[in-house]
């Protein structure tokens, strides 16, 4: 990735219309938002317009890196020419007059509209003007976008915050374009095309660097834009970013604020320029402001930058009642919770280090302004307030603030859920002992967590976790291993390895009465009795206690995994991509597999004759069952999140082979029988490959016997020509 891709200010220009919006982009990696790990909802405050300026730690805005104003600029500039144009033309001609057509259809539909010869393209002829009373308005409209479509050779560039400006080809004299700015400007007499006029001069203006003649353009018609138009906010940004050139700081800082709080659109593009660098420079910036509200404003964007519980404070002093600090709050907790990264809970060992770690100026002025009640919107202080102190185990002092929210829980779905998350957050924080009292009290709590429809933006995901983990380790302290697996489920890795743990669960989930609480957990769980079922059958297979096997799979209702390749296939080299793409004469499932293998079984022992070859499809079979072999899928589990539970280790299929060669007195088969033994041998030697070791394999007794006793056998030269680890130990 460029570093261009990495941050970029691009000032863009929409026709006839110049528009300055900010674009940042970045590298894209995954689903990460920078919100993982978080239990605390911005959301809470019920204010969409400063839902970019939550916190994120992925990308500068919360709601992603592109803002929309270049659309809404290009709309509003359609409706706004076709306003003027006098509304007989569709939004589709207009649209195309200002962003599609060339300077040559302009100049072109100009001669047309006079009645001089004139070189128009279908399109252009398609969305003529000539419907255009009087005719010097379509005139007017064309000679202006003329003028501007020339502006963009200067004032449409990408300007990278290293400074390797993407540098273009000028055709047209920026002096040239300002001084016919100036005529054009000077002859204006509607008021919509001067304020368009004024704006473009602003534009060349700055471009040329001529920061001075900037800020005086726009001084001296600034009653030309009108305060609900956009175009006024626009202008008043380049007006803001040549006094930042000339490094008037505190009068750019305070124009940007403005843009800010006034023009949703700019919102974006304003925070991103605002500044404040030196105190005194914040100082003349704040006496600038002529109101209350603009003081705030400025307050509240130097807490998006730097220290929130000043900013908020600050903010408080202005308008006990303000709304500008619900953000700083939220960003505020949002920052401190990130300290924990989920290891906060029962570990008292970890708790103390971590909790050191949270603000205690946040602590103080979140205690005190709880205890106060008389912010515009006291529910947000009151859990903000509670949350934070049980992080830090302040267990008394957070009740009480909880307390506090308790009668504004139902106000909204969001503060509802908010509140009972923070709830479970301190009850599960200080148990020590999960008995059923603990567990009784935990319930309404939970089943609000883990059960009650939630809105898309609240955070349950990493309570819900941070919960199931904290209960099922104080489980484990008791030795009620099959509780904590209902509750978290892979909580003890490896314990399903062995078949009498999961007899023991599966006997768990058959048990009743059940309490309350793993009545909960058996409703919320992903998994149920008939997974680890499923996983019992897949070891008892990996432990050729096949009937055992067959008898778990068919308890199970409508269940038959198909599997991708056919198992009692084999190579020389393992090809899985290969033995999932042939034809299959009989497509095989879990049940049919086992089925097949305790047949093949049965007929070895009954019909001698036929035993070696049964034999080596039964080892096939079970070599295939391991990872090394086309049939990983019969090991698929949700017990394992869906992870293969395949053997590493080859045993039993080497018994199979070796049997299978001991009953045959065929050469050619002996060969390949010993061939399969030997990739049992090297697989459980990669399996258990010491670090230190600089060889790709190791030859063992089987390469040995190939050597010795078969290397007359056609078969031999076979494995020479595929297999390189045997040509190399051969010599060949």
């Amino acid at each position: 990735m460029t570093k261009k891709l990495l941050q970029r200010l691009l000032l863009l220009l929409i026709s006839g219309l110049g528009i300055t919006t900010i674009t940042v982009l970045a590298c894209g990696g995954g689903d990460w938002d920078g919100t993982e790990g978080s239990m605390f909802t911005p959301e809470i405050i019920n204010q969409p317009k400063y839902k970019p300026f939550f916190r994120t730690q992925a990308t500068p805005f919360y709601d992603g890196y592109d803002d929309a104003s270049a659309g809404i600029f290009k709309e509003q500039n359609t409706k706004d020419w076709m306003s003027f144009l006098g509304n007989n033309l569709s939004k589709e001609a207009v649209s195309y007059w200002l962003y599609e057509a060339s300077i040559n259809q302009i100049d072109s539909m100009i001669f047309d509209i006079k009645k001089k010869p004139s070189n128009l393209t279908p399109k252009s002829q398609s969305y003529s003007l000539k419907s255009v009373q009087p005719d010097s308005k379509a005139t007017g409209f064309l000679y202006f976008l003329g003028f501007a479509k020339r502006n963009e050779e200067f004032t449409v560039k990408e300007i990278s915050y290293w400074g390797d400006e993407n540098k273009k080809k000028e055709v047209y004299s920026i002096t040239k374009q300002i001084a016919g700015g100036v005529n054009f400007l000077a002859k204006a007499t509607d008021p919509f095309m001067k304020e368009r006029y004024a704006f473009q001069l602003e534009r060349l203006y700055f471009f040329n660097k001529e920061y001075n003649n900037a800020i005086k353009i726009y001084k001296d018609n600034e009653a030309v834009f009108k305060s609900e138009d956009n175009l006024k906010w626009r202008a008043l940004s380049y007006c803001a970013g040549a006094y930042y050139k000339q490094k008037q700081f505190s009068q750019a800082n305070y124009i940007f604020s403005k843009i800010y709080d006034g023009f949703t659109p700019l919102q974006k593009s304003a925070y991103l320029s605002f500044h404040p660098l030196q105190q005194a420079d914040w100082n003349e910036c704040l006496a600038l402001a002529q109101t209350t509200r603009e003081k705030e404003v400025l307050w509240q964007m130097f807490g998006l930058y730097n220290d929130y519980v000043t900013a908020m404070k600050e903010i408080l002093k202005l308008n006990p009642k303000s709304e500008l600090t619900d953000v700083l709050l939220m960003r505020a907790v949002n920052i401190e919770e990130e300290k924990f990264n989920g290891n906060f809970g029962n570990d008292l060992s970890k708790q103390k280090e971590l909790s050191e770690k949270i603000d205690k100026n946040l602590v103080t002025f979140l205690d005190e302004m709880s205890a106060t009640n008389s912010t515009n919107n006291p529910v947000i202080w009151h859990l903000s307030a509670a949350y934070i102190n049980y992080l830090k185990q302040n267990f008394t002092t957070a009740d009480k603030q909880l307390k506090l929210a308790e009668k504004y829980s139902k106000t909204s779905n969001m503060i509802k859920s908010q509140y009972h998350l923070i709830s479970l957050v301190g009850k599960v924080s200080r148990i020590t002992d999960l008995t059923p009292k603990a567990e009784a009290d935990l319930l309404i709590d939970l089943k609000v967590m883990f059960k009650d429809k939630v809105e898309d933006a609240f955070r349950p995901n990493a309570a819900r976790s941070w919960v199931r983990n904290t209960l099922a380790k104080l489980a484990l302290k008791k030795d009620e291993h099959e509780k904590a697996e209902l509750i978290s489920n892979g909580i003890e890795q490896n314990r399903f390895d062995k078949i009498e743990n999961l007899k023991s669960m599966i006997s768990y989930c058959d048990k009743e009465p059940k309490s309350e609480f793993e009545k909960l957990f058996t409703e919320v769980s992903t998994l149920s009795k008939f997974d680890y079922v499923e996983l019992l059958a897949i070891r008892y297979a990996h432990a050729d206690q096949l009937e055992d096997a067959l008898r778990a799979y068919r308890s199970i209702p409508k269940h038959n995994t198909i599997l991708l390749g056919n198992p009692f296939t084999i190579h020389i080299k393992d090809c899985h991509d290969c033995d999932h793409e042939a034809k299959q004469k009989t497509k095989y499932t879990s049940i049919s597999f086992v089925e097949k293998l305790i047949e093949m079984k049965s007929i070895a022992t009954a019909k001698p004759t036929e035993a070696a070859q049964n034999y080596f499809l039964i080892a096939n079979g079970f070599y295939n069952m391991t990872y090394y072999g086309n049939a990983r899928y019969f090991s698929v589990n949700r017990v394992n999140n869906w992870g293969y539970t395949s053997p590493l280790d080859c045993d039993i299929a080497l018994k199979y082979y070796l049997l299978a060669k001991t009953n045959s007195s065929d050469p050619e088969f002996k060969a390949k029988c010993t061939f399969m033994a030997a990739k049992c041998e090297q697989n459980k030697f990669f399996d258990n490959k010491p670090a230190n070791y600089k060889g790709d394999f190791k030859s063992g007794i089987y390469f040995a016997q190939l050597k010795k006793e078969y290397a007359t056998t056609k078969y031999y030269q076979e494995i020479i020509k595929e297999c390189s680890y045997y040509r190399q130990y051969a010599g060949k």
